[in-house]
C-alpha cells in the first residue's frame, strides 16, 4: 500500500528526529493532523494561535538544540507564523514550518484566504518548497 503525501511528510519528519509539531488545527492541515492521529509516533501539540506555534517551535530548538515543527494553514493561519518564524531567523533556531495552501485548481484566481506563501516567507527561509503533486514525494 502506498502512502498519501501526509503520510510521506511523516515518515520525513520522523526520520529527521521530530517528535512533536506544534499548530492549530484547520481546513488544509486536517490531513496532516489524522496522519498524525493514525500513526501515533508524532505527538500534535494544539496551540491558540499559530504564533504561539512558531514561537514554541522556536523555543523547542534552542532548548533542545534538534528540528522545532510548526504548522498553519491557509492564507491567515501560515501569515500568523511568521513573527515566531522571524525571531527563529534572528536567534538561528531550526524550525520547520508546514503550511496549507488553497486547492491547486484555485491557486492564482483571488480565491478565498489566498496568500503568495513564497513570497511572504522569502525573507524567513533558508529553504522553502510547495508541494504541489504526490510524485514529488519523498524529495
Amino acid at each position: 500500500m502506498t502512502r498519501n503525501v501526509c503520510e510521506e511528510i511523516l515518515e520525513t519528519l520522523i526520520d529527521a528526529g521530530v517528535t512533536q509539531i506544534f499548530g492549530v488545527t484547520g481546513d488544509a492541515l486536517n490531513p496532516l493532523v489524522d496522519a498524525i492521529r493514525r500513526d501515533g509516533r508524532l505527538r500534535w501539540i494544539g496551540v491558540r494561535h499559530e504564533e504561539t506555534a512558531a514561537y514554541a517551535a522556536t523555543a523547542y530548538s534552542q532548548i533542545t538544540g534538534k528540528l522545532g515543527v510548526c504548522a498553519g494553514t491557509v492564507g491567515p493561519g501560515a501569515m500568523h507564523l511568521l513573527n515566531g518564524l522571524y525571531n527563529a531567523h534572528k536567534e538561528g533556531a531550526s524550525v520547520l514550518a508546514i503550511t496549507g495552501q488553497v486547492p491547486r485548481a484555485d491557486a492564482g484566481t483571488g480565491f478565498f484566504q489566498e496568500v503568495n506563501l513564497t513570497q511572504v516567507f522569502s525573507e524567513v527561509c533558508v529553504f522553502q518548497q510547495t508541494i504541489t503533486s504526490p510524485e514529488q514525494m519523498p524529495r
